[in-house]
C-alpha cells in the first residue's frame, strides 16, 4: 500500500500526541511539577500549558479538516496535568475517529485558510501538511524543551517513543 495523506498526518499526529502525553507524565512526577505549567523557554514565548493547548488544537483541527467537519479552537484552560492529559485524549480520539478513505479522498478538496490579513482558499492537503503538522511537531518539541530546561529528566527516547512504540 502506498504511503498516504492519512499516514503522513493522522498517524504521525497520533504519535506526536502520545509522545506529548508521555513527557507530561514525567513532568507530573517532578518535585516542581506545579510550576512547570507556566514555565517558558524565554520570556516572550508561551508557557508549557499553551504548548499542550496548541498542539492538541492543531491535531483536532487536522482531524476535522480531513473529515470534512468544522472545528473551533477550545479555551486555553489547561491549568492542571489532568486537564492537559484529558485534552490530549480528546485529540487522540478525534484523530482515531478519522476515516482513512475519507481523509485521503479530501486531499484536493478546497478549504479556507486564515492568513494574517486575509482568507485563502487552498487544498486540504496544503493546510494539514504545511500548517497543522508543523505546528503539532513544533509545540510538542517546545513542551519537551521547556521541561528539559526546567530539569525534568527527559531524553531523546522519551520524545521519540511515541513514534516508535508499536515497533518496540
Amino acid at each position: 500500500m502506498a504511503y498516504s495523506l492519512y499516514d503522513a498526518t493522522v498517524s504521525m499526529a497520533i504519535s506526536a500526541l502520545k509522545s506529548l502525553s508521555q513527557i507530561l507524565t514525567h513532568a507530573e512526577k517532578h518535585p516542581e511539577s506545579t510550576s512547570l505549567l507556566t514555565a517558558r523557554l524565554i520570556d516572550d514565548m508561551k508557557p508549557l500549558k499553551f504548548q499542550v493547548h496548541y498542539a492538541t488544537f492543531q491535531a483536532q483541527y487536522l482531524a476535522a479538516k480531513l473529515s470534512g467537519r468544522e472545528y473551533t479552537e477550545p479555551d486555553d484552560d489547561l491549568d492542571m496535568y489532568e486537564k492537559m492529559q484529558a485534552r490530549i485524549q480528546q485529540a487522540l480520539e478525534a484523530l482515531k475517529e478519522t476515516d482513512r478513505e475519507t481523509a485521503n479522498g479530501r486531499a484536493d478538496a478546497m478549504t479556507q485558510c486564515a492568513r494574517s490579513d486575509h482568507m485563502m482558499e487552498v487544498p486540504v492537503k496544503g493546510v494539514v501538511t504545511l500548517v497543522n503538522m508543523p505546528n503539532i511537531y513544533f509545540h510538542v518539541s517546545m513542551a519537551y524543551a521547556i521541561l528539559r530546561k526546567e530539569g525534568v529528566p527527559l531524553g531523546k527516547r522519551d520524545w521519540s517513543r511515541g513514534f516508535v512504540g508499536e515497533y518496540i
